[in-house]
């Protein structure tokens, strides 16, 4: 139905479109309150089409305002398009009644939509929606009044004609914040049932329910078992075999029983986002089912992607608060329909798509750092175990983290093998369309090294390489081809001919054109990519050492250059950071492509695989990706108390591939002059030290043995630099240890450039705020520390014997 223009409700709504947000949501409110319904049926597409910007007009900037830069429109907009607002129950209350129905654009479909519409192949979806004006012969969708808001949430994300900026951060931007709360409304987490639609039922069929085949292995759409009569229609650009699947479009049509009304809008929500964010590329046997067609490749915006992985892992976390029910074979489950929705949701809506979206992306996008969302993207389908506890959902959404990192390096648990072997070729075709990229791809970038990195990560995780193994032997087996036909092992089939290579099973078929001939991830043909990738890391590793190697290493500074550089400076320690995460990245992506499938590398390559000094091994503490294998940095040498290098350890050692972790055990005091310290107070500190412990040796260790509480504080800060049991390991005469198990004062910790710019900011600090000069400043810092050594020596027993 068309709205009618010269309604007053209509023009006071028109209105109220020249006034500012707040004033427009606030009367718009008021209107809906103070209206009724039968009015308000004429204005509801008014609000809907001049909210979201349809066609070429940019609406009210839903997708451009954040909460930092307008947190008053923010807010306001975010209360008038929350579930339970004033607009949604006016939407709930139309959609109830039977007759009245709105008209969404034909032309504004996806393209691979329109397409088969046009071809006379009816999506389930759309059964009974299309409908075409006699006069001007138009074509459109007619659609409930839920149905109609949703269409134009979904499409106002993907129109040509918005221009919006990235998203930095999600849940700064409005858009993002109103798909969150729908989706957390209608796909609830908590297993609680959405609350019922005002008056009536809606009475449009359940799409999922109704019109397709809740069966993942079948790959197939059934339309209802009952064919309605043909009529004779004017010319138009439709098929005439597209009528075989409609139903007539009539008046009295059924309503939805009260347990199909309860996942209604769920599916709707699900099914609409799905449609416009997922499918505006043909796959490919579309394509070959359409060879006359003309189809503009259409590239998603980085937003698109974003919102996408948002839903993916939203949905993750929707499909695994199902319970989990064991059903006797004794006993009839019946399951409530939100549960059901929840296993059926993603094979039946999202998988498809969504592989055909991915594929696209790993085709079509820029060969640049942008493409690590959709990477994510990629790798938040195949980890569905991740997004198991709901409450990381949320703590993610309220803090603004990113997602957890615990649960990456953990082992796949066995009961997530269903889901591979169902999304097989999400794991390995989509692999295999990756490598090519790479291939393109300057691994010496930070970035482009990095994306390699986060594949073979999770790749990498304890069996999850061998779960996708048994998933590709269970496939072949699905077909029931002889596995004497493949030879010793499944992998042979990489050398048979195409009529005799098995076909995959139905669920996996349906996601490629017909003729897909799949190629085995751990077959010998990927065995070759692999070793090609390998040798491509190693060819961007030897360039950076070069390089390093050729950066001409920096000249000792004083104090001065030192402070200026590290405060200005930034940029320079920036890069050698990342020079040293991109050497880490470039070493474990070898590692992990070794062992997902099982290369042995030689020794050389080995050594290659582990960082180039002690400091990089550093960096894998701190930033959290330590490997096990990593940790191995002594050379070979003989399994005895005394090591004694091998051949290939001396040349492990000579070429500075690895060595042994080298430790100072002499005098602490006697070590060379670091760079972080001051040479002339180091001397000075020395020898006023070594004056005070030769004059007044006896009495520092009567005070050191005292039991008391004295003694506890001088142990504070007279404590020997060798405890009395520790065991040297480096040569040491029996006279130096002895006096390196003695008390002693040491003061070289004054040296430091960090302590004396603590000390000069707490001066600063009490000068200004105590007017204490340079005497008062030593007593505090005298009354500081023997506080700080009382409270030590109150709250710690002793611990140390004394000689």
């Amino acid at each position: 139905m068309t709205a009618v223009g010269g309604s007053s409700v209509v023009l006071q709504v028109q209105a109220t479109f020249s006034k500012s947000l707040p004033h427009r949501c606030r009367d718009l409110e008021d209107i809906i309150r103070t209206t009724s319904i039968k009015e308000l049926r004429h204005a509801l597409p008014y609000i809907i089409e001049n909210m979201f910007g349809f066609g070429n007009e940019n609406g009210w900037g839903i997708d451009k305002i954040d909460k930092h830069n307008h947190p008053q429109e923010f807010e306001c907009l975010r209360r008038f398009l929350a579930p339970e607002s004033q607009l949604l129950n006016l939407i709930y209350r139309l959609q109830g009644e039977i007759y009245l129905s709105y008209e969404f654009p034909f032309k504004y479909l996806p393209a691979p939509t329109r397409q088969m519409m046009e071809e006379g192949m009816m999506p389930a979806f759309f059964v009974n929606k299309l409908q075409a004006q006699g006069h001007t012969g138009q074509t459109f969708l007619s659609l409930g009044a839920f149905e109609y808001f949703v269409f134009h949430l979904a499409y106002c994300l993907v129109n040509p004609s918005h221009s919006c900026p990235s998203w930095a951060n999600l849940y700064d931007y409005l858009y993002p914040n109103i798909i969150d709360s729908y989706i957390s409304y209608y796909l609830p987490l908590d297993n609680k049932m959405i609350p019922p639609m005002p008056n009536v039922p809606s009475p449009v069929r359940s799409p999922v329910s109704h019109y397709t085949v809740p069966s993942s292995y079948t790959g197939h759409s059934v339309s209802p078992s009952t064919t309605p009569p043909r009529h004779r229609t004017r010319p138009s650009l439709f098929k005439s075999g597209f009528t075989a699947v409609q139903k007539p479009h009539v008046q009295g049509s059924p309503v939805l029983d009260q347990t199909e009304a309860e996942t209604w809008r769920s599916e709707t929500l699900l099914q609409v986002l799905a449609e416009f964010w997922l499918n505006q590329n043909p796959v490919d046997n579309e394509k070959a089912s359409f060879p006359h067609a003309s189809f503009d490749s259409y590239m998603p915006g980085l937003n698109q992607v974003k919102m996408v992985r948002l839903l993916v892992k939203y949905l993750h976390f929707f499909t695994n608060s199902a319970p989990n029910v064991i059903t006797s074979p004794y006993q009839t489950t019946i399951h409530q329909p939100m549960e059901e929705f929840k296993r059926t949701a993603v094979p039946q809506i999202i998988q498809k798509k969504m592989y055909n979206f991915l594929g696209h992306a790993f085709e079509r996008w820029p060969l640049d750092s942008s493409f690590r969302m959709v990477l994510e993207t990629w790798l938040s389908y195949i980890q569905p175990w991740r997004y198991t506890d709901p409450n990381q959902y949320y703590q993610s959404k309220d803090s603004h983290r990113p997602d957890p990192t615990d649960l990456r390096d953990k082992k796949v648990d066995e009961r997530w093998f269903q889901f591979i072997e169902d999304n097989l070729l999400f794991y390995t075709v989509m692999f295999q369309h990756f490598l090519p990229r790479v291939f393109r791809l300057d691994l010496s970038s930070p970035q482009c090294a990095y994306m390699l990195y986060r594949v073979t990560k999770v790749l990498c995780l304890p069996s999850l390489a061998e779960m996708i193994f048994r998933a590709e032997s269970w496939s072949y087996r699905a077909t029931r081809m002889p596995m004497s036909d493949l030879g010793a092992s499944y992998l042979s089939s990489d050398h048979l001919p195409p009529h005799l290579l098995p076909s995959l099973p139905p669920h996996l078929a349906d996601l490629e054109a017909p003729g897909f001939q799949y190629v085995p991830l751990f077959g010998e043909r990927m065995r070759v990519q692999i070793c090609e990738l390998i040798n491509q890391l190693i060819q961007a590793r030897e360039a950076i050492a070069s390089a390093q190697q050729a950066t001409p290493k920096p000249k000792r500074r004083s104090f001065a250059a030192w402070l200026i550089s590290f405060l200005f400076d930034s940029k320079h320690y920036s890069e050698i950071n990342d020079s040293k995460k991109l050497l880490l990245h470039l070493n474990q992506s070898l590692k992990n492509l070794s062992e997902i499938f099982k290369i042995t590398l030689p020794d050389e390559l080995q050594d290659m695989t582990l960082p180039a000094d002690a400091s990089l091994q550093n960096s894998l503490f701190r930033i959290g990706q330590h490997h096990p294998h990593l940790t191995v940095l002594r050379p070979t040498h003989s399994p005895v108390l005394d090591p004694v290098l091998t051949e290939h350890g001396r040349y492990q050692v000579v070429n500075g591939l690895r060595k042994f972790d080298i430790t100072y055990q002499g005098d602490p005091d006697l070590q060379p002059i670091r760079s972080f310290e001051n040479a002339t107070l180091v001397r000075i500190l020395h020898q006023l030290c070594s004056f005070i412990n030769c004059q007044f040796c006896g009495q520092i260790n009567s005070l050191y043995c005292r039991q008391d509480l004295v003694g506890r504080m001088a142990q504070v800060y007279l404590a020997p630099p060798l405890r009395p049991h520790h065991m040297l390991k480096s040569p040491t005469s029996k006279t130096t240890a002895e006096a390196l198990r003695q008390p002693r004062l040491s003061l070289r910790f004054l040296a430091s450039y960090q302590t004396l710019i603590y000390l000069g900011i707490l001066y600063i600090f009490l000068r200004m705020w105590l007017g204490a000069g340079p005497m008062e400043f030593l007593i505090i810092n005298v009354f500081v520390c023997l506080l700080y050594a009382f409270l030590k020596a109150v709250m710690s027993s002793r611990s140390v014997v004394p000689p």
